[in-house]
């Protein structure tokens, strides 16, 4: 995504009033334009698996010496091949079988989903607290959303995995930035901020790491309430819906109830009756805790 493009989407809640944060939501708009907003960069280690799985000469073997370079990230790649995401009958004890179970594009992308947890670090308190915040969020939504991409057809659950843990990864160049620039921010014009800039931040970083389309969109889209994906859904379909899920019993959430969603409306198992839907979710609870369990460490 262009930076161009960033200020568009970007620009138009900027505009929407008239508030103390506007020259600030200005500048750091200007910035991005500009190429003076600091992006963080993909972990050498997903960037070398994803390189490595693009290249046919490269073997299951050599994705698994890459990985074995981190001990805790191997072992994670082992736990999530014994998990019911795949419900293999074997136990697996090393990470070159468990790349074999899984196969190499989903070791990538759960590789990728792994290693940006390093990203989510900060010094100030305040900052160093909300970051937390959003990780634990983060993952979440990629727990539930894997879940729910196992029960529709056609999706690969790994790959929600890996969307619904970047569904916020725009906070992170933006909270960077202010505090790079030690930008004092009540709590609330903290929250105003990311509210309004996140959701293009975060397509902007994802497209800048070379993520394919339908991933890079994702944070565009995750409170975008009145998208249309078309009839067939999609993974900004499934992260919407686990992050509305997400929110409950949690407060703060202001989005339509889920069973009112369009994408939630989308899912095979809401044609069964919202009743019936939601207990299905709540059924799932012990899958979603252990996928939780495993990202959070």
């Amino acid at each position: 995504m262009e930076s161009s493009a960033v200020t568009q989407n970007a620009q138009a809640t900027a505009d929407t009033g008239s508030d103390t944060d506007l020259a600030l939501l200005q500048r750091i708009l200007g910035d991005a334009k500009n190429g003076r907003l600091r992006l963080p960069s993909l972990p050498d280690l997903a960037h070398k698996v994803r390189t490595a799985v693009n290249d046919p000469r490269r073997s299951v073997g050599d994705i698994a010496r890459l990985v074995q370079f981190d001990p805790a990230l191997a072992a994670r790649l082992i736990q999530i091949a014994n998990s019911p995401l795949y419900r293999g009958t074997k136990k697996f004890d090393n990470c070159h079988s468990a790349i074999t179970r899984m196969g190499i594009p989903a070791s990538r992308n759960l590789v990728v989903s792994f290693t940006v947890r390093n990203l989510f670090q900060a010094r100030t308190p305040m900052l160093r607290e909300r970051l937390q915040q959003t990780w634990q969020h983060s993952c979440r939504v990629a727990a539930i959303s894997s879940v729910l991409a196992r029960l529709t057809p056609g999706l690969d659950p790994d790959r929600a995995l890996l969307a619904g843990l970047v569904h916020d990864i725009g906070i992170l160049p933006l909270l960077q930035y202010i505090e790079t620039l030690q930008i004092q921010l009540e709590p609330s014009r903290l929250e105003n901020m990311v509210g309004r800039l996140r959701g293009a931040l975060g397509t902007f970083v994802l497209k800048t790491w070379q993520f394919e389309q339908d991933i890079a969109n994702i944070p565009a889209q995750a409170e975008d309430w009145e998208r249309v994906s078309g009839e067939a859904i999609d993974y900004g379909d499934i992260v919407q819906v686990a992050h509305v899920h997400s929110q409950f019993g949690r407060g703060g959430y202001s989005g339509p109830p889920l069973t009112e969603l369009k994408a939630f409306q989308k899912l095979s198992i809401s044609k069964l009756g919202p009743g019936y839907s939601l207990e299905l979710l709540s059924q799932s609870q012990q899958e979603i805790n252990e996928v939780l369990g495993i990202l959070q460490g």
